[in-house]
């Protein structure tokens, strides 16, 4: 029984790098492009997408947030980069529905379906 259970751990650690990867965490530590660019330059050097921008914020480990000005720097990026679509979409423009990326929402529902697995399998043994 201990066989499969690892297996399992193992399946939904991988599945979460394989999602956290596609969300664009690639460099530095782990870190998004755009906190490693903000952290080196004190600004944005390049353009970021809306959603790259979104993940950088919330990916952004606490000691840069407390200790740099790079939160405000990405976040007031992410509002122009916002209000800029929001102007190019017009009235008929649609939202998301969620500020976390879809890699990252998957990453956080294989978490979710592992840990209630895990917790059946442990109620079973008890009994």
């Amino acid at each position: 029984m201990r066989r499969p259970l690892t297996s399992l751990a193992v399946a939904c650690a991988l599945a979460t790098c394989v999602a956290l990867g596609q969300a664009g965490v690639a460099t530095a530590g782990g870190l998004p492009p755009a906190v490693v660019d903000c952290h080196a330059h004190s600004k944005l050097t390049r353009h970021y997408s809306a959603s790259e921008l979104r993940v950088a914020l919330s990916l952004m480990p606490p000691d840069i947030t407390q200790y740099t000005d790079c939160y405000d720097v990405i976040e007031r990026q992410l509002l122009s980069e916002i209000g800029s679509q929001k102007l190019t979409s017009g009235a008929g423009g649609t939202s998301n529905g969620s500020f976390l990326p879809t890699p990252v929402l998957v990453a956080i529902v294989v978490l979710a379906v592992a840990a209630a697995t895990l917790g059946v399998v442990a109620l079973r043994r008890r009994r």
